[in-house]
């Protein structure tokens, strides 16, 4: 028969193991909120907050359960008290430790289901021109139309022009007018929703095409904001370089896809 202190000691230590499991979860769950806030404050520089702050974070959700381990046999936390502690408030604790383990488990379970189911592919979008016009300071600009077919909401950025060479069709060069026309489409897109905007068109007669960029199901929806939540712990506590290629948005921080239209003719 199992003596008192050997039957403790059994339930002693599967009480660390539950601590264990509620440190590790705590700080998974922590972990991005500090992240998040500490760059996105600008509290450190851009470029160095990756390097400054992940690498503590990283240290912390790995410690994390090593604390609650020399917790716990230190008798520290509840349900890992001496003998002279009543049992019944031990198992009290036991019971409710694995409770909280169950329901932590189910909960990670549904998001990393959630987070994990496979990504959206390339959306459907319809690109028109529209033709040319002057704008309030008597430039000439060309007026386009993008249309979002897809089912689901997309953010559409960043256009830019190509330019087809007048010798060889295959071969495109950049077209640069001088300044950032970025924000002449930035914009996110409901399913069936349009957006028209101006862009300087080229000024040689080569004909020219929109290149611009997609996300695709950026909705503001409970799946989406789990696949971000769940991108960002991962990418906090340092599984992202491990596991990329398995993480939602394809390793936390999903490529966009880019779109071109047809090529377009100057007007005589």
């Amino acid at each position: 028969m199992m003596s008192p202190l050997d039957r403790f000691m059994k339930i002693k230590t599967k009480n660390t193991i539950l601590w264990m499991i509620v440190f590790a979860a705590v700080t998974f769950c922590i972990i991005p909120i500090t992240f998040v806030a500490i760059v996105f404050s600008h509290i450190l520089p851009a470029d160095a907050s990756l390097e400054y702050v992940l690498c503590p974070l990283r240290l912390i959700f790995i410690a994390s359960p090593f604390v609650a381990w020399f917790l716990g046999l230190r008798g520290f936390l509840p349900g890992t008290k001496p003998l002279n502690v009543n049992e019944r408030s031990v198992n009290t604790v036991t019971k409710r430790l694995t409770l909280t383990v169950i329901a932590i488990v189910s909960f990670f379970t549904l998001g990393a289901w959630v987070a994990f189911l496979p990504p959206p592919g390339r959306p459907t979008i319809s690109i028109a021109f529209l033709g040319y016009t002057n704008d309030v300071a008597g430039a000439r600009v060309a007026r386009l139309a993008i249309t979002n077919l897809n089912h689901s909401t997309i953010f559409a950025y960043n256009p830019s022009i190509e330019i087809q060479s007048p010798t060889k069709s295959s071969d495109v060069s950049n077209y640069w007018p001088g300044y950032n026309q970025s924000q002449r489409l930035h914009s996110e897109l409901a399913e069936g929703a349009s957006i028209n905007f101006t862009i300087i068109p080229p000024t040689n007669p080569s004909p020219w095409r929109l290149l611009f960029y997609v996300y695709p199901d950026r909705g503001r929806s409970a799946k989406n904001t789990i696949r971000e939540v769940v991108g960002i712990s991962c990418l906090s506590v340092g599984l992202w370089p491990l596991f990329w290629k398995s993480l939602p948005l394809d390793g936390a921080f999903r490529m966009p896809d880019n779109f071109e239209s047809d090529w377009i003719n100057h007007d005589k």
